[in-house]
């Protein structure tokens, strides 16, 4: 074989072993990309799991049959310093919830995140379906419910700074509660003069009250029980009795009291001073004692300009108002009533009774709130503070196997001036009636989801490390730098 042979014969050797390196290079690529897409992992590595789903989680995504969709209004971005870590943790656990519903057949969860003051058309779309169109939300929406959640709820605070991330279990239980078809219907009563869910009147309305509710998926509806033959309906999760003008008939009273004790109902009672509500004998049974006081305070620190309290004295043990505590808030009432529990009501050991809300050490309970010549505090007659302003009182049922469950709970509020449009916009009025409701309904407490906590770094340096570490940031490695790149450059040129 000739030279000339001998090199055309190498060089087609050599396509032949350049093409098959290729294909094999190709196949290896295709294979790990099938791979991939068949059995595909997502791992959360972060230390703390953070936004690892729980059993619990997968459990009852699993059992979702039909689509879920999870829109967010937060606007800004990772980069931004504000918005940015709470966009971060939105953004990372949605596509833990999108993955496991993947993976696990279940109804497809999707995800959009919208900024509703740039993209105009998407947020007149929210408007158009679910009537919403303000920023920092999370809506979750199946074919025919939905439910929203603030930012806020997503994080567990302590002197308004955050200390744990609770999204999975807000997620979850929005979720749950969109794929359920059974409502939360929460019926207000009427027929006594009370407030109206309707009404738009800021000294007297509920209105505010009203949108906010329906935001989150209930369902508000009246209710007469003045009617001849009258009933709870069978669909009522809730009913709320918001500052009556007449008292209630003797047959209302039973009605409220077998709702209560026969079918574990639910029940939130918001009573004004100088009004007679009848209420008297279904408080006395349920542990609580309404007295006819006012509740007046002269400290600089509580009374506020026209006349409301500023409250500031919660318990911090209770679900209703741990995260008010924590977090320092405050509410602000009109004129209240003094309401606590009841030390002469009969002895059950099923019933527990606790004081959540009250004035501060200054105030007390005044009894002849009428004649305005003798209004000051009295010892021995007036109730000396701080005056508590609004109970709750729950009852355990025993079953046969002699395990206590759940019964009936009931709230009781010695203002309904809490919850007008015109208070409403305080932040811890909402979050007081809201975590009200929440507690009453068992709402998001099913849950055995824990929050994960949010470690910090903290690094301690004393004032000569201190020294050091700004002359390395200012001098040390800026002149590495510059070295670095000189004898690169000295490289070059020779």
């Amino acid at each position: 074989m000739s030279k000339l042979e001998n090199f055309k014969y190498s060089r087609w050797v050599n396509r032949g072993n350049s093409l098959l390196l290729f294909i094999l290079v190709l196949t290896l690529f295709v294979g790990l990309n099938t791979l991939s897409l068949l059995h595909f992992k997502r791992y959360d590595i972060t230390e703390d799991r953070k936004y690892a789903l729980s059993p619990e989680t997968v459990s009852y995504i699993q059992e979702l049959k039909e689509p879920i969709r999870i829109i967010v209004t937060l606007n800004g971005d990772e980069n931004n310093s504000e918005m940015g870590p709470y966009y971060t943790d939105i953004k990372n656990l949605v596509k833990e919830y999108e993955y496991t519903a993947q993976v696990t057949g279940a109804g497809p969860i999707q995800s959009e995140f919208i900024n509703v003051y740039q993209q105009r058309r998407l947020a007149q779309e929210l408007v158009e379906e679910f009537g919403i169109s303000q920023p920092n939300l999370v809506i979750f929406a199946s074919e025919t419910k939905y439910r929203t959640v603030v930012i806020d709820e997503l994080y567990e605070s302590e002197e308004l700074e955050k200390t744990a991330f609770r999204g999975e279990q807000m997620f979850t239980s929005a979720i749950l509660d969109v794929s359920n078809p059974k409502e939360n219907s929460i019926y207000f009563l009427k027929g006594h003069g009370e407030r109206d869910p309707n009404s738009v009147d800021p000294i007297v309305g509920l209105s505010q009250l009203a949108q906010q509710l329906e935001q989150r998926n209930f369902k508000i509806k009246p209710l007469d029980l003045t009617v001849p033959e009258s009933r709870i309906p069978e669909d009522a999760n809730l009913l709320v009795l918001a500052g009556p003008r007449l008292p209630l008939m003797a047959r209302e009273v039973n009605i409220l009291k077998d709702y209560l004790n026969e079918n574990a109902g639910r029940l939130i009672v918001l009573i004004d001073p100088a009004i007679n509500n009848n209420l008297g004998d279904l408080f006395y049974h349920w542990g609580i004692l309404a007295e006819d006081m006012v509740v007046l305070d002269t400290g600089s620190d509580s009374l506020m300009t026209g006349g409301d309290l500023l409250i500031r004295r919660f318990d911090p043990d209770h679900p209703i108002t741990e995260s008010i505590a924590k977090n320092s808030e405050s509410v602000v009432v009109g004129l209240s009533r003094p309401v606590r529990a009841d030390i002469g009501s009969p002895l059950d050991d099923r019933l527990s009774v606790t004081p959540i809300v009250g004035g501060s050490e200054s105030g007390w309970g005044e009894r002849f709130y009428h004649d305005q010549k003798s209004i000051g505090y009295d010892e021995g007659v007036d109730m000396k503070g701080p005056v508590s302003i609004a109970v709750v009182s729950e009852r355990s049922i025993s079953s046969d196997l002699g395990i206590d469950i759940p019964g009936g709970r009931l709230v009781v509020f010695g203002t309904s001036e809490i919850i007008t449009n015109s208070r409403l916009t305080i932040l811890g009025n909402f979050t007081l009636f809201l975590n009200t409701i929440n507690w009453s309904l068992d709402r998001n407490n099913l849950l055995s989801i824990e929050p994960k906590p949010i470690e910090k770094l903290y690094i301690t340096l004393s004032q000569e490390e201190m020294s050091k570490l700004r002359l390395a940031i200012l001098l040390i490695l800026p002149c590495c730098s510059a070295l670095f790149g000189t004898f690169v450059y000295w490289l070059r040129r020779t």
